[in-house]
């Protein structure tokens, strides 16, 4: 998808009906269709009728579909053609297989780190790297990764610690904060109600914040000035997929340790020699 046209959706995701978010989502984690189907089939595709088609390209800036398809030739001419793995579609009724699941995975793994700019992940990094300590949330089904992806921080730095769930715990927790500690969040569609209230007391204490989140979310991150994170996350069926949230914090805690370097390596032989300790102390 044209880069302009991501943005302007981003942006205006909260703005959108029901139904726009829908093809909204649909562009967004399609990109490959903008050139290849007509605004009818874009649509039917997102089960949406024409009309409100019609309506988002108006709402995003556009006079119309031709003008959404232009932009994005014109961007593609630039950069050069960009060979994703296509989303299967699946019917109703159709099972999920193997080779189905691999492609929906490997899809949005690909389009995840295709769009991944370099830039941005070592100011992720740079900032969880030098902050004082590193807070890291994730509520709801996020709260797994985000117990991993403290687990990957804590192995490489010290003062890495989770947010609670329990909301009631929140002002002991926040009142420990400092303007150099990071806070790293992970939060996917449907955005978790508490998340924007976690994002808005980072930028009012000054926390350093990065998100982790899909694209749909990314407008109202970077609204609260955080680092945004984008994976792509969509399949054919109801659910979202979390392989490429858990990539993205494989990639970060790595980009972390290679910027602390020397540090890095003595934490991890120092865990490793406390563990060994350990294991034949129980023995």
């Amino acid at each position: 998808m044209g880069t302009r046209l991501a943005l302007r959706i981003q942006e205006r995701y909260d703005e959108l009906t029901p139904s726009e978010q829908k093809l909204a989502q649909f562009l967004l984690d399609r990109p490959d269709e903008i050139l290849a189907s007509s605004a009818t089939e874009l649509a039917r595709y997102s089960g949406v009728s024409k009309a409100t088609a019609a309506r988002l390209f108006r709402n995003l800036g556009y006079s119309d579909f031709n003008d959404v398809r232009l932009q994005a030739r014109e961007e593609r001419n630039r950069t050069g053609p960009v060979q994703q793995i296509p989303m299967p579609q699946v019917t109703t009724g159709k099972a999920m297989t193997v080779p189905m699941h691999l492609q929906v995975e490997s899809a949005n793994l690909t389009r995840t780190f295709e769009e991944l700019r370099t830039d941005v992940l070592n100011k992720a990094a740079e900032q969880v790297a030098n902050a004082g300590r590193v807070w890291v949330a994730g509520l709801g089904n996020e709260n797994g990764i985000a117990r991993i992806l403290r687990i990957l921080l804590a192995r490489v730095r010290p003062g890495v610690h989770l947010i609670s769930e329990n909301a009631a715990t929140w002002p002991e927790e926040f009142s420990s904060t400092g303007p150099n500690d990071a806070l790293v969040t992970i939060a996917l569609r449907p955005w978790p109600k508490q998340i924007p209230t976690i994002l808005a007391f980072a930028k009012t204490t000054r926390l350093k914040s990065v998100v982790i989140t899909d694209p749909t979310s990314a407008g109202k991150a970077q609204r609260q000035d955080a680092i945004v994170l984008n994976c792509h996350v969509s399949t054919p069926w109801n659910e979202i997929t979390q392989t490429s949230i858990l990539s993205m914090s494989q990639i970060l805690a790595g980009a972390v340790a290679q910027r602390l370097g020397t540090k890095a390596n003595v934490r991890r032989e120092l865990i490793a020699d406390i563990a060994e300790e350990l294991e034949d102390g129980a023995g």
